[in-house]
This record gives structure tokens, sequence and C-alpha cells, in this order.
């Protein structure tokens, strides 16, 4: 008989005696592998795992169900898994809740590992893999075993496509040092870039929800910033993305902004050594020194890094980043552009970037006529380049522009 998920649900809800939680575990251990498998894919895991105790004297429930687990482990499928691991670190990981997690990890393998792993990372809060892996698995014996056991298996998974990992001020939004635009301005083409770059150069993504932030704005142990960040995110138009955020500390320095986002890209590479990875970035903050540092570190890996030059950078600076494989764009055509040149997304989304930002620039509450023909020449400048290259992508555009997929609205 199926798990009545309402009932499992009822039993978990506030605080559990003995009977509700002996009761819980009977409906599991009963269930067919497909019934159990729907039930963790669907229950809400960290309340089964905090409504699961280990008593001093007895009876150890939580220890069972980690146990049921494991039991179990190879007739779950990857969404069953992913909220086990929500499940294990939504509260305190010990050191048995850490020890399965590794066991999780390491019974999962090749293109079902990479699968897991995306799945974990598309959590619309802060529990996503760099937190469970670099955070709530604080024995470094079993993190550098998961870690090994992922560059193992990345060996034969080839997806085909890069991770995308961004800057946030003055990259998506007109915060900190741009005067172009109004402050607060998401800028315009940037939601439809950014999904082309996740559906990769055939618009036939192996993997959507490739998009991660890396912000030089801090975490906290809860997660409240983070989850903040990504609330702002979703308002922008961004509905599927991981956030990786800095220290309080790093914020002293451009440098040290630097080196907090050289480190969390580093942690990214070891969670997904199977994609290549373009970061975009800006001109005012480090990113440039980002961009060439993980260059340097990763060279084979790096598929393209582009910086939005919001500081009126000069041409021979602009030529000196070039030669160490950073590239500066002044508007998101001239990036869809250069990522089109180096084959990371195709022409159609070159196409729907230019429509966007055409569409974009109309919906602006500009302060100036300066301030709006200054941008209108900047963005005429690359459509005239773009028509050049690839014709198609610069025609005029159609009387109503869709969002972008897998976007949501402003």
């Amino acid at each position: 008989m199926p798990i009545d998920l309402d009932l499992l649900n009822a039993l978990l809800l506030g605080r559990t005696d003995r009977d509700e939680e002996a009761t819980v575990l009977t409906l599991l251990r009963r269930a067919s592998p497909a019934d159990l498998d729907h039930a963790l894919a669907h229950v809400d895991a960290a309340e089964l795992f905090a409504s699961l105790d280990d008593r001093l004297f007895g009876p150890d429930n939580r220890t069972a169900l980690r146990n049921l687990i494991l039991e179990r482990l190879e007739s779950l499928s990857v969404p069953a898994l992913a909220n086990v691991l929500y499940g294990l670190q939504a509260g305190h990981s010990d050191g048995a809740d850490q020890e399965t997690i590794e066991r999780v990890f390491l019974g999962t393998r090749g293109l079902q590992l990479t699968e897991l792993k995306n799945a974990v990372n598309e959590r619309p809060d802060h529990h996503d893999l760099e937190a469970l892996v670099f955070g709530d698995v604080s024995d470094e014996s079993i993190r550098a075993s998961i870690l090994a056991h992922i560059a193992a298996e990345a060996t034969g998974v080839h997806p085909g496509e890069a991770k995308v990992l961004c800057d946030i001020d003055d990259t998506v939004s007109a915060v900190l040092h741009d005067r172009r635009y109004p402050r607060g301005t998401v800028y315009p083409g940037v939601l439809a870039l950014l999904d082309a770059l996740d559906r990769g150069p055939t618009d036939e993504a192996f993997s959507l929800g490739d998009l991660t932030f890396v912000t030089a704005r801090p975490g906290d142990v809860f997660g409240l910033i983070e989850n903040h960040t990504r609330a702002t995110l979703r308002r922008a138009g961004i509905a599927s993305h991981s956030v990786l955020t800095g220290t309080f500390a790093a914020l002293a320095s451009h440098d040290l902004m630097a080196a907090r986002k050289v480190a969390n890209i580093t942690h990214y590479h070891e969670l997904f050594p199977e994609y290549r990875l373009v970061f975009v970035g800006d001109s005012g903050q480090g990113d440039v020194t980002v961009g060439e540092l993980i260059r340097e570190r990763f060279p084979h890996a790096v598929d393209a890094v582009v910086i939005h030059d919001v500081v009126d950078t000069p041409p021979e600076v602009r030529e000196r980043w070039a030669a160490q494989g950073v590239e500066a764009f002044d508007t998101y055509v001239g990036a869809a552009a250069l990522l089109h040149r180096r084959g990371l997304i195709s022409a159609d989304a070159v196409a729907r970037v230019v429509d966007q930002t055409r569409a974009g620039l109309d919906e602006i509450a500009w302060e100036s006529p300066e301030q709006e023909q200054r941008v209108r020449a900047l963005v005429d400048r690359d459509i005239a380049a773009v028509a050049h290259e690839t014709p198609d992508a610069a025609e005029a555009p159609t009387p109503h522009v869709a969002e972008p997929p897998g976007t949501t609205s402003a």
C-alpha cells in the first residue's frame, strides 16, 4: 500500500513522541521500493530528520532512519537522494549524519552523481551543494573522501556545457559604480544572456540551473543574507540559481574580495569538475583580478571571462586585460557577440539578447536625456557590430518580446 504522505507529514508536525516516531519508521520500512522513493522525494526531509530522535535510553530512531535509507540506497532516485541530503544538512549534522552524507555520495556514480549534485544545488535557499560539502560536512576526512569520489566519477561525464559564475552588483544591476543607468536598474539584456549561457551553444541544455552568483556580499551562519540575496535576484527575474557569498572581513578591500571569490570558485570547480566555467563580472570591485587568477589556476577549464566595464576603462587597459584572457564589454549585446564568437551561445540566443535589450531600454526611467542617449549610442554600436557578424540576430524585433525561458517577471 502506498505511503499516505498526508499522514506522514501529520505525524511529523510539531513535537513527536516515541509512538509517532515508531509509526513513521513502520510506514517507511513497510513501503515498497517505489513507494519509499516517492515518500522520501516529497516529504519535508528537514522535519523528518528533526522529528526522529536518538534517545538517551533508546530507542535510536534517527539512527534507524539513517540505516533504512542506506539499506535502500540503490533503489532511491535522484530527487529522493537530494531530499535526504537536504534533511541531513538542514539542522545540525553530527558525525553519523556526515557519514551518511558520505555514503550517499559514494553510492552514487557517473551521470547520476552529476544529476544529484545539480539537484542539491537547485534548492531555493542557502542549503546548496557548496554549503553541504564545505560547511555542513565539518569532518575533513569525510569531505576529502567526497571530493575524491566526485573527481573520479567526473572523468566519465561530459556535459558539453559550462557552469556560469556571475557577480551581482554592477553586473546584473547598477548598484555601486555605474552612473550610466539609474541606480537599481537591471541591465537590459542581462537576463537573456544568462539564460543563453545556461542553455549552451545549441540551446539544448544538458542541465538547466547552471547559474551561480559569486558575490562579495557576506554570508552568515543562518543563511539570512544569502536568502535575502536570492530573493532579490528572483525579483529581478532570475528564478533558478545558487549563490556563493563572501565574508564581512573580505569587504575591507578589493583584493580581499577577489581572494574570497577565487576561493569560492575553487570550491565550485572541485564540486563540478566535469563542467567548464564562464565568469561574468564587472570592472568596479576586483573581478578583473578574479578573472586573471582563475584563468591562471584553471587554464583548461575556463571558457571565457567577460567583464562589464562600468568605469570607462581606457582602451590600452582593456587590451592588457584581453592579453590575459579577460575581455571587456559595455552592453549585454556586446557580451552576447563575444560569447557567440567563443562558441558558447547560439545565434538565436544573440537575437534574444538584442530583442530584450531593445525592449529594456524603453522601460528605464532615465534620469536625463543625456544619460539615455549615451547608453543607446553604446547599444546601437554593438547591435551594428552584431549585424555585421550575425545579420539575423540584429533584425528588427517583433512587437512582443517574450521573457527568456527560466526567468520570472521582475
